[in-house]
This record gives C-alpha cells, sequence and structure tokens, in this order.
C-alpha cells in the first residue's frame, strides 16, 4: 500500500472493524469484559482479533509488520507525533525469532499497551 493511500481511521470506522473482526473472529464474554478494561490475554482467539484490527486500521500488513509511521498517526493523542514514533519504533521488531503472526502482533500490541500510546 502507498502511504498516501492510508488515512486515520475515525471512531465510527474503528467500531465498524471491531465488528467486523468480532464476526470474523468470535470472542467469548469474558474476553470481551478484559478487552473493554485494556486486557488482552495472550490466547489465540484475543491474538487473532487483534491482527485483524491491526491489518483493518492499515497499521499492520503481514510483509512488513507493523508501520510506525501509521501507528504514529493513528494513536498520538495528546503527544507529538515524533515521540511516538520513539515510543512505536521500540516496541516493533521484525519479528526475527519467526514467531507466527498473531504471536507477533500480540506481543507489539502488548508492549504498545505498556506505553502512554495506549
Amino acid at each position: 500500500h502507498a502511504d498516501d493511500e492510508w488515512t486515520v481511521k475515525q471512531a465510527a470506522e474503528i467500531k465498524e472493524i471491531r465488528q467486523e473482526c468480532l464476526k470474523e473472529n468470535p470472542l467469548g464474554d469474558e474476553y470481551i469484559q478484559k478487552m473493554k478494561s485494556f486486557e488482552y490475554p495472550d490466547e489465540e482467539p484475543v491474538r487473532k482479533y487483534l491482527l485483524c484490527t491491526a491489518k483493518k486500521l492499515g497499521i499492520f500488513c503481514v510483509h512488513e509488520g507493523y508501520h510506525v509511521d501509521r501507528i504514529a498517526k493513528q494513536f498520538k493523542m495528546d503527544l507529538d507525533e515524533a515521540e511516538v514514533v520513539a515510543i512505536a519504533e521500540g516496541c516493533v521488531d521484525k519479528n526475527e525469532q519467526g514467531s507466527p503472526i498473531d504471536v507477533y502482533a500480540s506481543r507489539i500490541q502488548q508492549c504498545i499497551d505498556k506505553t502512554d500510546i495506549a
């Protein structure tokens, strides 16, 4: 994807993406309750859901992994975009250990959740 095609997703789009991913990756109520309080258990159904949302948000692709610049634009909140890039770069690896794609995506998500971005 060319960078100029990607745009920051608005709240309504994000909600729609989450609903689509829940349809594709159904989660039990216990997972949904945890995720509402920003707890993401490192279990396959949750990982697959998170991978789905990251791909549909356009911040992750299977070939390149996470797009740090897009994470910065999508999630910068009150931070300077450069700060977010630095934080995200601290979490994003190139999956040198060859983890399954959902495990890789989840590992990065878990790291970012522990930062000021989340």
